[in-house]
């Protein structure tokens, strides 16, 4: 690696370990076992899985180590960000792992610092007619495939229908209109009464008509809201942010109106899949990864789109892909062991659609048609709204504090400000580390 790339890295590692601060504490390392004996090739398997879908990964990566002994995968699961200081400090030491997942919004800041092997793809043999347009696009930075296509994910909606019955409600909410008027009409409180009413006691609500994740994710709401105004702020090569604030502004104050105006959806939520299998909450905004947990629950459940709250169809969207690390201590049988094992997942893509991710190979993809309540979200992809590669995407997008689009979404969701205000300090916060 040349000096000034491995400065590059030095410094970056330094940078997102001050930025994951104590998060470390509270993320969990998880290690698959396995029955591999005798193998002549270790491979180390890097992800930031931690919710239902680690158990499918680890259950996979045990299935590969048990129908061979040439090759050993340890797996390894951390928290996403945490991840990525790791896997700077281990650059750092001259042990990265053989294989790393992340996102395709990820690739850029990785690639440009000359950490990420193009050329080990070509050991993968991929063919990109396997593949939907956006999973094999977003795995290109710079002219350059950096990634092995693995799954899409976008927002949508889950419900449960025993509650809808009761309440008289056959289908999910089409548009925004249409999930305020079922929110309310789910939303009771001790007395009965529900928000729009006379009377309503906002202090002892016993069932809410809606939850969603109240973090980062609140951003990616705000972002797919955006694009439904048709404004789309976030390139790969942008320098400052294009947010248009009236937009950003009617973004956030939609989602905040649903918590403070409308008092549909409860403020802070710590986990609204908590909440909806407890029959807490009605409906929930999330991610199809949380279908293996609603599966074991005891509630009827079904899922529907994202809805439309402005002009367009628009919902976020996120695209988790596999790269191989560069590695000075990696021979040419460990590199092809990492690429061989990489094929034999995708060929396995259909076993990760029980994850509730969906696969992005065509043949994965068709498995997940087949199981339970996974078409509304593969009829959404052709809608959703990846972030950029940008050089800098992992610092501007982070997921813990003090990330820009953390603190918005604190400022919305917990501290119901001025939307205004939201939007303007957030693109001053983008733009201040654009400018870095």
């Amino acid at each position: 690696m040349k000096r000034k790339k491995l400065i590059s890295v030095l410094m970056s590692a330094a940078l997102l370990m001050t930025i994951v601060g104590g998060c470390s504490k509270s993320s969990s390392t998880s290690k698959s076992t396995d029955t591999a004996k005798n193998s002549s090739v270790n491979i180390d398997f890097w992800g930031g899985w931690t919710g239902p879908d680690l158990d499918n990964m680890k259950a996979l990566v045990d299935k590969y180590n048990g129908e061979q002994t040439k090759v050993k995968v340890t797996f390894t699961s951390l928290q996403w960000t945490p991840l990525f200081a790791k896997f700077l400090t281990e650059v750092k030491g001259g042990t990265p792992p053989d294989i790393l997942a992340m996102h395709t919004f990820e690739i850029g800041q990785f690639a440009d610092m000359g950490v990420l092997d193009d050329t080990n793809i070509e050991k993968v043999k991929l063919t990109k007619a396997d593949y939907t347009d956006v999973a094999w696009n977003g795995t290109i930075y710079k002219d350059k495939q950096y990634a092995v296509p693995l799954d899409e994910d976008v927002h949508g909606i889950f419900y449960n229908k025993d509650m809808f019955a009761k309440a008289g409600l056959t289908e999910a909410p089409k548009t925004g209109l249409e999930l305020i008027a079922m929110g309310q009409k789910l939303t009771i409180d001790k007395n009965g009464k529900h928000p729009n009413e006379a009377g309503f006691d906002a202090n002892n609500v016993t069932q809410y008509g809606l939850g969603f994740a109240m973090n980062h994710h609140v951003f990616y709401q705000t972002n797919a809201l955006l694009a439904q105004q048709g404004s789309s702020p976030f390139t790969e090569s942008m320098k400052t942010v294009d947010l248009d604030i009236d937009k950003t502004s009617k973004a956030i104050g939609f989602l905040e109106d649903l918590i403070f105006k409308y008092k549909i959806a409860p403020k802070g939520e710590k986990s609204a899949v908590t909440d909806f299998t407890s029959n807490k909450v009605a409906m929930i905004i999330d991610g199809p990864w949380q279908m293996p947990t609603l599966e074991k629950s005891n509630i009827k459940w079904a899922s529907a789109p994202y809805p439309k709250v402005f002009d367009k169809e628009a919902v976020w969207g996120a695209a988790e892909v596999l790269t191989f690390p560069v590695s000075a201590k990696a021979d040419q049988g460990k590199k092809q062991a990492s690429a061989d094992f990489v094929k034999w997942l995708d060929s396995n893509s259909g076993e990760w659609a029980k994850s509730g991710h969906i696969p992005a190979s065509k043949a994965g993809m068709a498995a997940a048609k087949a199981l339970p309540q996974r078409e509304a979200f593969i009829s959404a992809l052709d809608r959703a709204i990846l972030l950029p590669a940008n050089p800098k995407a992992t610092r501007i997008f982070s997921s813990t504090a003090p990330s820009p689009i953390l603190t918005a979404a604190q400022d919305a969701v917990l501290n119901n400000k001025n939307p205004k205000d939201i939007a303007d300090q957030l693109k001053k916060d983008l733009d201040a580390i654009l400018a870095q």
